[in-house]
């Protein structure tokens, strides 16, 4: 908060009227960032796609958005760090809650979508997928940020190439046609855990 206050010539007394302490501007500049994600998919997802096809592009439209907005990733990193329990009840965490579950809501529905059209496969538990999925983009993203170098000089990956055999992983766990294809219905993406 004093470097902040320093940075934007703001007394530090100023800065309390709008922010708790560090954690609560994390909060907000987390709210900040995945409205600004929500805005992509929305952009990402009006033209008319199969619904496996709408997923893939959903989870390309969020790599496209951390490399294209570093700093949102980071303060998400930063939050990511700390337990849910610890995080306070406050508005910037409410809000920040609830546009999650609009962008988780997104997913949901091109998953519901994909199982009623046979582009992904039935039985898929949605609350569980959604987990999987945010826990491996995120971890992707991550990996990326954190250790692009060491991937191009050491292992001589493009972190494009990651991303896309993520992007090849997630298909194959959602494709209809695979041969250990399954019938059954989905779990409902909203169910309570």
């Amino acid at each position: 908060m004093n470097q902040l206050a320093e940075s934007t010539e703001l007394n530090k007394a100023t800065l309390y009227l709008y922010f708790e302490d560090k954690d609560d501007l994390v909060d907000a500049l987390v709210y900040e960032g995945l409205l600004l994600l929500e805005k992509e998919y929305q952009q990402a997802d009006r033209q008319p796609l199969s619904g496996i096809a709408r997923v893939l592009n959903l989870v390309r439209t969020t790599f496209a958005f951390y490399k294209k907005h570093p700093v949102y990733f980071h303060v998400l990193h930063h939050q990511e760090r700390r337990r849910a329990s610890a995080r306070r009840n406050t508005p910037f965490a409410a809000k920040g809650n609830e546009a999650a579950a609009r962008v988780f809501d997104t997913i949901a529905k091109g998953l519901e979508q994909g199982i009623e059209d046979g582009s992904i496969r039935g039985g898929i538990d949605i609350p569980m997928f959604l987990v999987l999925l945010y826990a491996q983009t995120y971890g992707v993203t991550h990996t990326i940020h954190a250790k692009q170098d060491v991937y191009r000089d050491v292992f001589h990956l493009d972190p494009t190439a990651i991303e896309r055999s993520a992007l090849g992983l997630i298909e194959y766990q959602l494709r209809s046609d695979r041969s250990t294809r399954s019938k059954g219905k989905a779990i409902p993406w909203n169910r309570r855990l």
